[in-house]
């Protein structure tokens, strides 16, 4: 039987099916086919390894006891030892080799589901439940661990052993059990030993975990920052450091556990191979029957732990298929980003629209918009709240492609393009300025982490943060919270600035800066931008008219169509007469 078809049977003795499921399973453990099949063959061999020991059992119970051959019993007993002090070894060997193979395999799934999210659409991800997102990568993955572990480290190895063995319900005797009493002590110091290495370890997995979680959620919370910083690449090398670390310090746990569970088992082994003799003695001595020492050696014994192993393991595969069946559609998102192109661009500054349509369901927010914005130039979108002002920012940034005409950077087609290399080129300040949890450096550095300090400061000047960071206690290493909490708006928004502004970009895009910053500040920040040597195109997205003073060029963003302004001084003079009306009507 293949191997893909023996888990499906597996999981139909469980009481549930699922083929999509146990397929993408295999499409993980698949290429461990080989290590899965000599994880096979040692378990089976081990599980071979019971009948010597049963064998001799019944010889010393067959012949030496009845004989009081003291000496050929002792032999047993050490023969008995050696059998199990071999399949001790051989199990941690085993359980070291699955580990390693589950941990690869979980690993690599963790892996594709963070590519995928990066591959996913910006209206895919802006529709979905974040929170649940988040839950079902980090804690569907950590069940599927769990299941792998429970079923190919539990549950195949016992159902071998039970194959292996027969046994039935025995009665204990109260001498034995006495005996067994009062090697309590042996047990929980080798218990003791090993729950130290098991709690450190622990420790650490519970700590890379946490880490792993935090990691995913700034993945799905940061994804335009990371987008528009084209940091697509190295956020996932630095979360695939994360997994990376969870996967040695879950497979050093899980060794913990095994050495734990095998010096636990190996030490009640030689505790029932001590009852055996003494029992054996007292059989001898006729102070004990035969067939209560069988009873409670084989009760104590094999098959029930085997056949507990089996039922304990039911609940994680349970959960881990179903975990398996909500995976495979995070694997198979309904729609992906818009470009996929790969050739570099050194960009100069210059945009266009040609036909560009857009539209949310039967809402069509933009029709054939043709807008071109040379380098170099100060542009307005002025409009109001939901004119579709937000929407043409993101057909700008390619976070969303349009449903007719196309997007050009200095004339050549978004398609064509790595937007990542044209990202780069471009600062942008969105609506939330992306503020996380981490110093003000880590932050106004997020992309460029090669900055120095002193272009680091010439950004912080230019978005007037000096002031600012020269009155904090610890300056750039200051902590802010998650999300920006610890900062004003006009701080996060500031700190967005010069993070935009310290990769010296071709174009700068600020989206509704009055927000948190009011006409004045603004008016300065781009009086310092019109100086820099590289003379950025500025592109200024806002509903307030007041800004069409700073513009070089307006255009207006209503009924669907993008239409240029015929001058700045008539926009101020209606900007003055509606200020004028504002005052009468408030008289």
């Amino acid at each position: 039987m293949r191997p893909d078809a023996m888990l499906a049977t597996i999981a139909a003795r469980y009481g549930f099916q699922d083929p999509a499921a146990w397929a993408l399973y295999w499409r993980y453990f698949g290429p461990h086919a080989r290590g899965l099949a000599g994880y096979a063959a040692g378990a089976t061999l081990v599980s071979l390894l019971l009948l010597p020991v049963i064998a001799l059992i019944r010889y010393a119970f067959d012949h030496s006891i009845p004989d009081g051959n003291m000496l050929q019993l002792a032999g047993i007993g050490a023969g008995i030892v050696v059998v199990r002090l071999l399949g001790t070894i051989t199990s941690l060997g085993l359980r070291r080799h699955i580990v390693g193979i589950i941990k690869q395999a979980v690993t690599q799934l963790r892996e594709d589901l963070l590519e995928q999210l990066y591959l996913t659409s910006r209206e895919q991800l802006s529709r979905a439940d974040v929170d649940r997102l988040q839950t079902r990568i980090v804690q569907d993955t950590e069940r599927v661990d769990v299941m792998s572990n429970a079923l190919l480290s539990g549950v195949l190895p016992a159902l071998f052993a039970s194959i292996a063995l027969s046994a039935g319900l025995l009665y204990y005797s109260w001498s034995l059990v006495l005996a067994s009493l009062l090697m309590v002590p042996a047990v929980w110091f080798a218990s003791s030993l090993t729950s130290r290495y098991v709690s450190r370890d622990v420790q650490r997995f519970q700590g890379a975990f946490e880490s792993f979680s935090k990691g995913t959620s700034f993945v799905l919370r940061q994804m335009d920052l990371t987008r528009v910083q084209a940091c697509e690449p190295e956020e996932i090398s630095r979360q695939k450091a994360v997994i990376g670390d969870l996967r040695m310090s879950g497979e050093q746990m899980s060794w913990s556990y095994a050495l734990h569970g095998q010096v636990q088992g190996m030490v009640t082994g030689i505790v029932g191979i001590g009852l055996l003799v003494l029992g054996g003695i007292e059989v001898t001595q006729g102070t004990l029957s035969f067939g209560a020492l069988i009873a409670f050696y084989f009760g104590a014994g094999l098959l029930n732990g085997q056949v507990s192993t089996v039922f304990r393991g039911t609940a994680d595969v349970i959960s881990g298929s179903a975990s398996l069946t909500k995976l495979g559609e995070l694997l198979h998102p309904a729609s992906r980003t818009p470009y996929s192109g790969t050739e570099p661009i050194e960009f100069r500054g210059r945009f266009s629209l040609r036909n560009a349509s857009f539209s949310y369901g039967d809402a069509a927010i933009l029709r054939d918009v043709n807008l071109d914005i040379l380098p170099g130039a100060h542009v307005a979108l002025i409009g109001a709240n939901g004119a579709g002002k937000t929407t043409l920012l993101n057909l700008l940034l390619g976070l969303t492609a349009p449903e007719g005409g196309e997007v050009l950077a200095d004339e050549r087609s978004y398609a064509a393009l790595d937007l990542r290399a044209l990202r780069r080129q471009i600062g942008v300040v969105m609506q939330r300025g992306g503020v996380f949890h981490g110093s003000i450096l880590k932050n106004l550095t997020y992309g460029e982490e090669a900055a120095t300090r002193e272009a680091v400061a010439d950004a912080a000047r230019l978005a007037g943060l000096s002031d600012f960071l020269a009155a904090l206690p610890e300056g750039h290493d200051t902590l802010v919270g998650e999300s920006g909490v610890t900062l004003s708006g006009g701080e996060s928004q500031r700190l967005a600035i010069a993070r935009a502004l310290l990769r010296r970009p071709q174009a700068l895009i600020l989206d509704e800066p009055t927000n948190h910053l009011d006409v004045q500040a603004v008016g300065q920040l781009l009086a310092g931008l019109r100086a820099l040597p590289q003379a950025p195109t500025i592109i200024i997205v806002s509903h307030d008219w007041r800004l069409v003073e700073f513009a070089d060029e307006v255009y207006s963003v209503r009924g669907g169509s993008v239409a240029r302004e015929p001058s700045v001084s008539q926009h101020m003079d209606q900007r003055q007469a509606h200020s004028g009306r504002s005052v009468v009507n408030g008289s």
